[in-house]
C-alpha cells in the first residue's frame, strides 16, 4: 500500500524504494480514505519526539476539499503528538459557509486544540520603528515620513514595501553622499497618489517593466507561483498565447524590482498578489 505514496510523491522512491501499489480499480471514496490512512501512517513513522514535523501551508482560502480533508486527518490523529500544522489564510476572503470555516468549526467541536493568531496591519508606531531602522536614523527624525507612509498605506505590509520602493525609484527617498544620510521630499511624497488597491499598484508597477519582462511574468502567472527556469524558457520561446517571444533573462528586470526572486533554478513570485496582478493583465480572451 505504501506504493500509493510514491505514485503521488515520486521523490519518496529515493527513500522507500520503488513500490507497486495495490490495484487502483476501487471506488473513488475508498481510494481517498486509503490514501489518507496511508499518509497518516507515513507521517507517524517519520516523526518522533526528537524529530517533530511542522507543516506550514499558506493561502488556505484556496485549498480544495480533498486537501482540507487530508489536513483534517493529520491534525485529528491523537496518536501523533509530534506533528504541528500551521496554516495561514486571508480572513476577508472566507465567509461562514466557506469550506475552510466549516473545517475549523468541525475541528473545534472535536476539541482539537487550535491557536488563532490575527496578523493585523503594521501600527503607526511600529512602522516608524521599521523605517527608522531601515534608514539608520532616530525615530523622531523619521516620524514625519512614517506618518505620511502610514496615511497612504494604512499599514498594509505589502503596500508599505511597494510604496517605499516607488519613493526610491522616483528619487523621493534617496541617500545623500554629501551628508551621508538618507533624505526625502516630504511635500512630493505627500502629494503622491497611490491606488487604494494593492493589486492595482502592483499591476501598474508591472506595466512599467519592459514588454519582454511583462510577457514572461504573465506566462509564469499562468503556471503558478513558481516554475523551473528551463521549463519557463521553453514556454517563453514556444508560447503562442502572447505575441512575440523573449529571452528568460528579461525576467531579471522583475527580480531587480523585487517582484520575482530566484530559488535555486526556479523563478518565483515574491508574493501571491504579484502573481494575481500579473495574471490580471492578460486579456480574458488569451487566458484559455
Amino acid at each position: 500500500d505504501v506504493g500509493v505514496l510514491t505514485e503521488t510523491f515520486p521523490c519518496l522512491s529515493k527513500i522507500i524504494g520503488k513500490l507497486t501499489s495495490t490495484p487502483a480499480d476501487v471506488h473513488f471514496i475508498a481510494a481517498q480514505n486509503r490514501f489518507k490512512f496511508i499518509f497518516q501512517m507515513f507521517v507517524r513513522v517519520i516523526t518522533t519526539q526528537l524529530h517533530p514535523l511542522v507543516l506550514f501551508l499558506d493561502d488556505l482560502q484556496w485549498a480544495d476539499e480533498l486537501s482540507l480533508q487530508l489536513i483534517s486527518a493529520l491534525v485529528r490523529d491523537t496518536e501523533n503528538s509530534n506533528f504541528l500544522f500551521i496554516g495561514s489564510y486571508r480572513d476577508n476572503e472566507i465567509g461562514p459557509s466557506h469550506r475552510l470555516s466549516t473545517l475549523i468549526n468541525e475541528l473545534e467541536s472535536m476539541k482539537v486544540k487550535i491557536t488563532r493568531i490575527n496578523v493585523s496591519s503594521i501600527s503607526k508606531e511600529d512602522l516608524n520603528k521599521l523605517i527608522a531602522g531601515t534608514v539608520s536614523m532616530p525615530q523622531d527624525l523619521t516620524k514625519c515620513l512614517s506618518d505620511i507612509v502610514y496615511q497612504k498605506t494604512s499599514g498594509n505590509a505589502l503596500l508599505v514595501t511597494q510604496f517605499l520602493q516607488s519613493l526610491w525609484d522616483e528619487d523621493l527617498l534617496f541617500f545623500s553622499l554629501e551628508t551621508k544620510t538618507w533624505m526625502w521630499d516630504l511635500n512630493a511624497i505627500d502629494a503622491k497618489v497611490i491606488p487604494d488597491d494593492v493589486g492595482m499598484l502592483l499591476s501598474g508597477k508591472i506595466l512599467q517593466l519592459p514588454q519582454g519582462c511583462q510577457y514572461g511574468m504573465k506566462l509564469l502567472a499562468c503556471i503558478g507561483m513558481k516554475c523551473e527556469a528551463s521549463i519557463l524558457k521553453l514556454i517563453m520561446i514556444k508560447g503562442k498565447g502572447f505575441k512575440g517571444s523573449v529571452d528568460e533573462k528579461e525576467l531579471d528586470f522583475a527580480i531587480d524590482e523585487g517582484l520575482l526572486k530566484k530559488e535555486g533554478t526556479n523563478h518565483v513570485f515574491a508574493h501571491n498578489q504579484i502573481q494575481q496582478a500579473a495574471y490580471s493583465l492578460i486579456p480574458e480572451d488569451e487566458r484559455g
